[in-house]
């Protein structure tokens, strides 16, 4: 549990991260993560196993596939993603603005320690340390089993 409210003018930034990171384990006790993503591409297909995932779309226009669904996102768009269900998403505009959450807390650690690893081995290694894994690029949604 966090030990107080906190709030964010535009601008500021929760401790240890840039502005994008609205917030952190750290700030909320660990429930939740919120990042404000402006990006150009999304993610391949994988799975978490520790939390569930929360897409809302600002601005631009995502696809979003969920299990066997394909779905087109605009702005006010979003999209539910219960831990364990495989996902990939993509930016299908030029540039969008997607709000990503998780509860609990762990995007925000997890996406620093990936993004900062040198090579696919190393990536492979932190995805697994945060109970995420990466499909294979040929990965058939309709041959997934769920976890009991």
């Amino acid at each position: 549990m966090a030990e107080r409210s906190y709030a964010l003018r535009p601008g500021e930034k929760t401790a240890g991260y840039g502005e994008a990171v609205k917030a952190s384990a750290m700030a909320t006790g660990g429930a939740m993560t919120l990042i404000r993503s402006d990006t150009t591409g999304g993610a391949p297909w994988h799975v978490h196993t520790r939390e569930d995932e929360f897409f809302y779309v600002v601005s631009g226009r995502i696809r979003v596939w969920h299990g066997t669904r394909v779905t087109d996102l605009d702005t006010d768009g979003f999209v539910f993603l219960p831990r364990g269900e495989p996902h990939a998403w993509d930016v299908l505009s030029a540039e969008a603005r997607v709000l990503l959450m998780t509860v609990p807390a762990m995007l925000e650690t997890f996406l620093d320690e990936f993004h900062a690893a040198t090579n696919e081995e190393e990536r492979y290694v932190v995805a697994a340390r945060y109970g995420v894994s990466f499909l294979p690029e040929d990965f058939d949604p309709a041959s997934w089993t769920y976890p009991d």
